[in-house]
């Protein structure tokens, strides 16, 4: 995380692995530069996930949450494939 962090030049992002934070039925959560993960969801992709969450808020771009986490999805899959 801290080599794509340092990569898009912005601040690193905490990952949490606290259960209790993250919503009902999801793997991850990302709140103000941390990313929550249950233990299940500590997963390469989830995080991947979640670092585009951290560089859309960390670069202040305006993308409404639908097309976000569309994005995010594809941000992951297609990282995850290289």
């Amino acid at each position: 995380m801290n080599f794509l962090t340092a990569y898009y030049g912005v601040i690193k992002m905490r990952i949490v692995l606290d259960g209790r934070k993250v919503p009902k039925n999801y793997d991850g959560y990302y709140l103000q530069n941390k990313a929550y993960f249950t233990k299940r969801g500590l997963k390469s992709r989830a995080v991947l996930h979640e670092l585009y969450h951290h560089l859309v808020e960390s670069t202040e771009l305006d993308i409404r949450l639908k097309k976000e986490e569309k994005e995010a999805n594809y941000y992951a899959l297609c990282f995850g494939k290289r």
